[in-house]
């Protein structure tokens, strides 16, 4: 039936009329819930949806012009806009935004990354500062204990399940790493809650969603929030991302920014700062916990000053120091070079590494990369390994190595031991960080194999560089 356009036009008026006067009619019929209604659960959902953000990215798909749009989740853990998420959900994105709860889309920016942990720090530009989640402990969690989540499924922004923590101390692999010390919980997940916090009863953020297993339900897995705690200073290192050195150890712990312990002769030291102090305001930024004083210190620069206010034996102290540039291992000459990487084998049963230089080697040669590959005995069993070469830097910046092994290993560079992934367990990971220069930098891995299956992969990144195995191009020798 065809309707004259006038008569089109009284219909539409007549029906928004009639809407309104529905909507009308249903305000005043609308009463406050009843308070049986507003349970905890209600008030902490309401309490921590401020802080949480919903994550779109987008990856390029192979085909020019359309790009793979993906969701994921993030706590804000600092009201400059600092937020938590997964790295598996940035991995490889061209571009992300954050939404927070009620807001229009912001983008974010990657300011560090920890792919062995699978945790990263992203940030968002506000006007106002934002609500972040208080931050929990996970060193005392109880099975069946309640817990809540939300985040973005499916790209549902702030959606929210509840259920129990199921387990503790789990472990579980993302595809680009393996978690120890996970946290598993009933409540109900999917990929878009990568990133997002799984709650307590208190409020407060006790894990970090990350993973689930496909094959079963209600089997969902969150990095524990201390593994966060533990991590967090290494995942951000200021000073080796920045070039600084300022000289402190902070509490990662407890409830205040408290100093642990102060570099010699470091501009910390310098100004007077000791064990035991508890920073409460960097410049004019008010601190409460170890995160907000490593946050204080992201784009700082050498030469620097830095005002300090602390409290020392309950007593207010006031501090002014300077940022000195961080001391880097000076390359070698790059003469007499050829590509590969030396190797030693050795005979043995360990539990730990042994001291390589009082034992005589059963092989020596050189191999392309450093792998449990390069000398394997009959029996598979009860051998070690020494790699020595050298690694050419190309841009100067902050580099992670990951030594992935089973048993027991260890990286150094120059004479620094910077990862260190000793001992008998099976395929575990361990990372260190460093800051270095352009050129060819000394490398020693060592490697022993007890009994069972044997590994050994040697993973870096850093400038430019995405996580992956070092590849032959960079190891040289003599």
């Amino acid at each position: 039936m065809s309707w004259p356009s006038h008569l089109k036009k009284i219909l539409i008026l007549f029906v928004n009329y009639g809407t309104c006067m529905l909507w009308a009619f249903g305000q005043d019929k609308i009463k406050e819930p009843a308070s049986e209604r507003i349970t905890k659960t209600v008030q902490i959902i309401k309490k921590s949806l401020p802080s949480v953000a919903s994550i779109q990215t987008f990856k390029e798909s192979g085909t020019p012009g359309v790009y793979n749009v993906q969701a994921g989740s993030a706590s804000v853990i600092h009201e400059s806009g600092y937020l938590l998420t997964n790295d598996h959900v940035i991995s490889g994105i061209i571009q992300g935004n954050a939404i927070l709860y009620g807001k229009a889309p912001l983008p974010f920016k990657t300011i560090a990354r920890m792919s062995s942990e699978d945790l990263a720090i992203i940030k968002i530009e506000t006007e106002n500062p934002l609500e972040p989640i208080p931050i929990g402990r996970s060193n005392d969690l109880m099975l069946g204990e309640p817990i809540l989540t939300i985040g973005n499924p499916g790209g549902l922004n702030h959606s929210v399940s509840t259920g129990i923590i199921s387990g503790i101390n789990r472990s579980t692999s993302t595809g680009a790493a393996f978690l120890p010390w996970m946290i598993q919980t009933s409540a109900a997940v999917s990929g878009g809650n990568s990133g997002g916090p799984l709650i307590n009863a208190l409020g407060e953020q006790i894990g970090t969603i990350t993973s689930k297993q496909l094959d079963s339900e209600n089997i969902n897995f969150a990095i524990a929030i201390d593994r966060v705690r533990e991590v967090f200073p290494k995942m951000l290192s200021p000073e080796l991302r920045y070039g600084f050195w300022l000289g402190v150890k902070i509490d990662m712990y407890g409830p205040s920014a408290k100093i642990l312990s102060v570099e010699e002769h470091s501009p910390a030291q310098r100004a007077g700062l000791i064990a035991g102090d508890i920073i409460i305001k960097v410049d004019n930024s008010s601190i409460s916990n170890g995160f907000d004083f490593l946050f204080s210190l992201i784009d700082r620069s050498p030469g620097e000053s830095l005002e300090i206010e602390c409290l020392h034996n309950k007593e207010n102290r006031q501090l002014k120091l300077m940022l000195s540039e961080l001391e880097l291992l000076t390359p070698v000459p790059e003469e007499g070079m050829k590509p590969g990487i030396r190797f030693e084998a050795f005979s043995g049963k360990w539990d730990k590494l042994p001291d390589f230089n009082s034992l005589e080697p059963i092989q020596e040669g050189i191999v392309q990369i450093p792998s449990e590959k390069a000398f394997i005995p009959e029996s598979g069993e009860e051998y070690g390994l020494r790699f020595t070469g050298y690694i050419k830097i190309k841009k100067e910046g902050l580099y992670t190595f990951n030594l992935s092994s089973d048993d027991g290993s260890k990286l150094s560079i120059g004479n620094q031991l910077f990862v260190d992934n000793d001992g008998l367990h099976g395929v575990m990971s361990a990372i260190g960080m460093i800051r270095l220069k352009p050129g060819m930098h000394p490398i020693n891995i060592t490697f022993f194999e007890n009994s069972g299956d044997q590994k050994l992969d040697v993973s870096y990144e850093g400038p430019d560089i995405s996580l992956q195995q070092i590849p032959a191009d960079i190891f040289f020798t003599k």
